[in-house]
């Protein structure tokens, strides 16, 4: 395979020839946790314009091959190698990898090379019309392609089976292969999936811009907050286990302003300041925009509460602020949505690296927004060509997510409800919402910092409703189980499809029977 090429004529787009430029054999793990032997091929794809840099991609094929094959999705601003080899988003200790599974797998790096700035400016590459444009959506068409000419060669056929797993990032380009390539899987998993990016990346600015003039929060203020929400919600889901589930009735109970320092002025860790509390607001308000974005949406919406604190560093501390004022150039140490939204604002927008973000508005910037959208945005309710496919859709979204808004994925689905009616919608969607789970899944209790059940593979799920044509139960069992083998689940509990959520009905709270599925409404 090495040295193998794959013709531009043979990709959908306009493209480079793709070339394998390295193949070698991996070899069987037979401890645990056990690997399945396969080829690795590495290569790229060559731009199509000076300055460009080419579209990495990384295909593993498995000796014991079940003809199907993932494309699994990036993250962040991408720019790094997609391996394809690393568990699953959200699987469980001792789940056996896809390649393990009997699974080709692939990714890309979305046609830039990161590593020198992804740290403080991840944006950067879109300064290349071309490396943005194939980061928005051309890359995995054409990745997609070239994958599938180089498991012909390799296996003398194509896959029967072609699905995309990915999430945050990943989720969004899961969500544009459905709306823009509708023909290319047969399945999709979109988890917590940053679709309404234009709008996501606007919140991000947001939410910095009082951090400048003193709306930062320390940890101990993050903790405040953190508690105010417990306090008011914990017990909303039948169980004061310092997990919030029922996520659609806690907003309206929370009252932050009540945690006001005397005049609003900064007044130690028992309080918040008027700057704090409008950092806040930026954080679980809606973001409006002053005109339609792609698909006519103009609104953001805003955050759940719930995951102010969360297990592996997750929460309002990696996403929001640290404690630390921002400076007009982010450094590494600064929030991941401060930096995000400050090499949005010099890179994809101002084009500038030396813009000073406090100077952003979206009304200065009008044409080159609304250019982004259009490129950018996966918020197209028009799934009927990939339902006429007969293709499968499963979206998963997380309450406890700080980095960007589960209610954006909510208000997708109810789009394509309300486009094509719920009958239609419910031969081929399904979305679960995951209680308290954070933007990378793992989720801790506030009372006891017990680890709770987040874990589920849905890449099983799907095969399932797509081969078996099984649509998924609307209960989905999550579990924490042993990191080590024999890797037994310690806990269990019901991931609901939307709007449900598990309420605690009694009996042993680590059981997913002691819960039942029942509608969240605020």
């Amino acid at each position: 395979m090495q040295g193998k090429t794959v013709a531009a004529s043979a990709i959908g787009l306009p493209s480079g020839a793709a070339t394998v430029t390295s193949a070698k054999l991996v070899r069987a793990v037979t401890t645990v946790p056990e690997f399945a032997e396969y080829c690795q091929l590495l290569g790229s794809i060559a731009p199509l314009s000076a300055g460009a840099d080419p579209i990495r991609f990384q295909l593993n094929l498995p000796t014991t091959w079940n003809e199907k094959a993932v494309m699994l999705g990036g993250g962040g601003f991408n720019g790094t190698l997609t391996d394809a080899t690393a568990p699953i988003r959200d699987a469980a200790p001792g789940q056996p990898q896809p390649i393990t599974q009997g699974f080709a797998t692939f990714g890309t790096d979305s046609g830039h090379d990161a590593a020198s700035y992804v740290q403080t400016d991840p944006a950067r590459f879109a300064l290349n019309d071309e490396m943005f444009l194939n980061f928005a959506h051309q890359s995995y068409k054409k990745v997609r392609d070239v994958a599938q000419e180089l498991m012909q060669a390799y296996y003398l056929r194509k896959p029967a089976r072609q699905y995309f797993y990915g999430g945050s990032e990943g989720g969004r380009e899961g969500l544009t292969m459905a709306q823009r390539y509708p023909a290319d899987f047969d399945g999709i998993v979109s988890v917590v999936p940053v679709i309404h990016w234009t709008g996501l990346f606007n919140g991000f600015l947001n939410y910095t811009r009082p951090q400048f003039d003193g709306g930062a929060l320390n940890a101990a203020k993050i903790s405040l907050v953190a508690k105010a929400v417990n306090d008011a919600c914990d017990g909303l889901d039948g169980a004061a286990d310092g997990v919030i589930s029922n996520y659609m009735a806690c907003p309206a109970r929370v009252k932050l302003q009540a945690l006001r320092c005397p005049a609003g002025r900064e007044g130690g860790d028992a309080c918040l300041s008027d700057a704090q509390l409008a950092t806040l607001q930026a954080v679980y308000g809606p973001t409006a925009m002053p005109y339609a974005l792609a698909n006519g949406l103009s609104t953001y919406p805003g955050r759940l509460y719930g995951g102010e604190i969360q297990a592996g560093g997750e929460g309002i501390g990696r996403w929001i602020t640290n404690g630390a004022a921002p400076q007009p150039k982010p450094v590494a140490a600064d929030a991941r949505g401060v930096i995000y939204g400050s090499s949005y604002a010099r890179y994809v927008i101002a084009r500038d690296a030396n813009f000073d973000i406090r100077n952003y508005s979206a009304e200065r910037f009008k044409a080159r927004i609304l250019e982004v959208s259009a490129l950018m945005d996966s918020t197209n309710p028009d799934l009927s060509a990939f339902l006429a496919r007969g293709g499968k859709l499963i979206i998963r979204e997380n309450t406890g997510d700080m980095a960007q808004s589960p209610l954006a994925g909510i208000e997708y689905y109810q789009g394509v409800v309300a486009r094509m009616g719920q009958a239609k919608v419910d031969q081929f969607v399904r979305l679960y919402v995951s209680p308290a789970s954070s933007h990378g899944g793992p989720a801790a209790s506030l009372k006891t910092g017990a680890e709770v059940p987040t874990q589920h593979d849905l890449l099983s799920t799907l095969d399932g409703w797509v081969v078996g044509n099984a649509p998924p139960p609307d209960a989905l069992i999550q579990v924490r189980n042993a990191k080590s083998a024999p890797f037994a689940t310690a806990a269990s509990r019901p991931m609901c499809r939307f709007p449900g959520y598990p309420h605690f009905e009694g009996g042993d709270p680590l059981r997913a029977a002691s819960y039942k599925c029942v509608a969240s409404a605020p």
